[in-house]
């Protein structure tokens, strides 16, 4: 009897061990849940422990097992929330549509889940009381003698899988640690018969201290940045070729990939906007990328010298590179294939793969295309200023920027005519230098004065569209002024959608007929206006920040987060990223509802806050004592953390409680063996 003790101490202690780590796949887990959760898988062993003693028929015995088994079930279904009506046989199908449909959302979910749908979190979470109360079943079905070693190992599988698949789905962090800690309970569950045996207890003891020691310097010199095995970057049921992305504008119905499949992992300090490509031209149509940039030198476009020192933030000023907006960053691909890197901002330097990186902050590659497990580093270069910063920031501009202030513009069966317009506030020649070829025409919009250009403009197919940019700008007293209010416009007016008609003219179309659109759409159009105010600006295309877990301290981009955005130039400053979309963009894209986005103009603009060049990616939740309680600072854009479901209680125990969990249960089992051999003596002596 003391042994059955022991293996259901063992039983309790691996339960609640694999099963705390199951409920992490959920942001905020409720302690009470995962307590009650491990207290139904061991009643259902007990409840089987004592069929097997008190009824002597077998047949008898597994008949009632298998009804306890069936309770526990239900049991551990009722604890995760599960509603009792639909645990009734005649509610199984509306219970098998629920689940059903939960499954399909887990597809595309970031962890931890942190979205408004209960079902999707009941089925996230019901895979523990399941497992707990099949290996419960497994280890202490009331079975012959001789099949009871196989039934136990099988429930040691169960109870491993238990453990396995939630750390592989989410990254517990604290590898080492829960490694000793698994160990231990697989030696004790393997062992446990001779742990009653002094001898035999005592050498066993001693074989997996010295695994241990072993084991754990080994683990921790090969635990570097690449795997021996990496099981993430399998794909057996994927394409052998990765997801590929045209990044030119199109305006149709979105045809990118939207599977919810992992493409990048990135380590970086900070989140950014992941650039793929720059789009500087505008052909009367769309955006696409002309190329001038790439024959440019790298530094053509900092608004610095290339040999300056980078000051600190408190020291920075204008013209100055300021070395809080210079990152490192790790890249490795997973199931994107392409031919260009993916960066952020301006990248300067790549090491890991041969390529050039243009001024406009593409990089090109010289070789073959990525493709699944290639890895890079990279530094790169982007402004996150305050709005003080970007309204106060000079208004002289280079020459070299006359071509971001370019725009071809159709006018009925004419051929597209470039515009070359004056920088915000100059005078009618002072856009001189860069235009592109073609008849190229001056304005002011800054005193309103319609010279042969903005007759030209007023005259073309964008005629409304120059209309609208200067009214939304006629208030500004600035540049940043201009951005904010053409931002917040397309934010707040206009609907995210993805299935778009066909138009010959589709930013115009998106901003007077549909009036809905998705990314390229809201960036296009933006872009569009600011250059026809004079306002330097360029659409970059690529991916959003995607989701950040702070155990791996890594970003996770997925075909979810591809996304186009809005570059501006500010003098001194540099390119400055705006994300004209609407935030419920972002929630459809993803699946999952988020939080009010900061305003990027009017009221709060005024008063101080805006988007700066530093997006928020979807946060998964830290472990408690992980920097949960960190919080973004006022002047950073809008998250795209979801908003969920909240636990009963705190978090799950970290690490170090997990291990002293697992080293209490053996513990309990070298108790439970020395009380076995006192018990032995003591019938011996007497």
């Amino acid at each position: 009897m003391t042994l059955t003790l022991a293996r259901l101490a063992l039983f309790a202690a691996f339960a609640a061990f694999g099963t705390v780590i199951w409920s992490r796949l959920v942001a905020e887990p409720s302690a009470a849940t995962t307590v009650g959760v491990v207290a139904v898988a061991v009643a259902c062993a007990a409840t089987l422990i004592a069929l097997d003693r008190l009824v002597e028929r077998r047949w008898l015995a597994s008949l009632l097992a298998l009804a306890a088994v069936v309770a526990a079930a239900a049991a551990a279904l009722l604890v995760e929330g599960v509603p009792a009506a639909l645990l009734a046989p005649w509610n199984w199908g509306d219970l098998a549509v629920q689940v059903d449909q939960a499954l399909v959302g887990v597809q595309e979910v970031d962890w931890p889940y942190d979205g408004p749908d209960e079902w999707v979190r009941r089925t996230i979470l019901i895979g523990a009381p399941l497992l707990t109360v099949v290996a419960a079943a497994l280890a202490f079905w009331p079975a012959p003698e001789e099949a009871r070693p196989g039934l136990r190992l099988s429930a040691l599988g169960v109870l491993v899988a238990l453990y396995a698949v939630a750390a592989t789905t989410r990254d517990p962090g604290a590898p080492v640690p829960l490694g000793i800690a698994l160990a231990a309970l697989i030696a004790a569950w393997l062992w446990l018969p001779r742990l009653a045996r002094r001898r035999e207890g005592a050498i066993a003891l001693v074989a997996v201290a010295a695994a241990t020691l072993l084991a754990v310097p080994a683990a921790s010199a090969l635990d570097g940045e690449e795997a021996w095995l990496d099981y993430r970057s399998w794909s057996p049921f994927g394409p052998e070729r990765g997801i590929a992305f045209d990044w030119s504008h199109q305006y149709g119905p979105l045809d990118w990939p939207r599977q919810g499949t992992t493409l990048l992992t990135i380590r970086s300090d900070r989140p950014h906007y992941w650039k793929a490509e720059t789009l500087d031209g505008f052909d009367g149509t769309r955006w696409y990328r002309s190329g001038d940039s790439s024959r440019s030198d790298l530094a053509s476009e900092m608004p610095f010298d290339s040999g300056a020192i980078m000051a600190t933030p408190d020291d920075w000023d204008y013209g100055e590179p300021n070395s809080a907006w210079s990152s490192s960053i790790k890249v490795e691909v997973r199931s994107l294939s392409t031919d260009v890197v993916v960066g952020a901002g301006l990248t300067y330097d790549i090491s890991g793969v041969p390529a050039v990186p243009a001024a406009d902050g593409t990089v090109e590659l010289l070789g073959d295309p990525l493709e699944r497990g290639d890895q890079y580093q990279i530094r790169s270069y982007e402004p996150a200023p305050t709005p003080f910063e970007l309204d106060a920031a000079p208004r002289e501009l280079p020459g070299w920027v006359g071509r971001f202030l370019t725009v071809s513009v159709p006018a009925g069966d004419d051929d597209a005519e470039a515009v070359t317009v004056p920088a915000w506030g100059a005078a009618a020649d002072a856009a001189e230098g860069d235009a592109r070829e073609g008849r190229t025409r001056r304005l002011d919009p800054a005193t309103g004065d319609d010279a042969e250009a903005g007759a030209e403009l007023a005259g073309s197919d964008y005629a409304r569209t120059y209309a609208l940019a200067r009214s939304l700008a006629g208030e500004a007293d600035s540049p940043y002024e201009a951005v904010v209010a053409i931002e917040t416009h397309l934010r707040e007016t206009y609907a995210y959608d993805e299935l778009v008609p066909v138009r010959d003219r589709p930013l115009e179309a998106f901003l007077f007929e549909d009036r809905r659109g998705y990314c390229q759409h809201f960036s296009g159009a933006m872009a569009l206006m600011l250059r026809m105010v004079g306002v330097p600006a360029r659409v970059a295309a690529g991916f959003s920040p995607g989701t950040h877990d702070p155990d791996t301290d890594q970003y996770r981009v997925r075909d979810l987060d591809a996304h186009s955005w809005v570059e501006v130039y500010f003098a001194g400053v540099g390119w400055v990223p705006f994300d004209p979309t609407p935030r419920a963009a972002e929630d459809e894209q993803t699946g999952e509802e988020s939080e009010g986005a900061p305003a990027t103009g009017g009221e709060e603009a005024a008063a101080g806050r805006v988007r700066s060049a530093e997006p928020e990616p979807v946060e998964e939740e830290p472990a408690e004592g992980d920097g949960a309680d960190e919080q973004a600072e006022d002047d950073a854009p809008a998250a795209t953390a979801a908003s969920g479901p909240g636990g009963d209680g705190p978090g799950p125990p970290p690490a170090a409680a997990l291990v002293a969990l697992a080293g209490g249960g053996v513990l309990a089992l070298a108790a439970a063996a020395a009380v076995a051999r006192r018990g032995r003596r003591r019938r011996s002596l007497g």
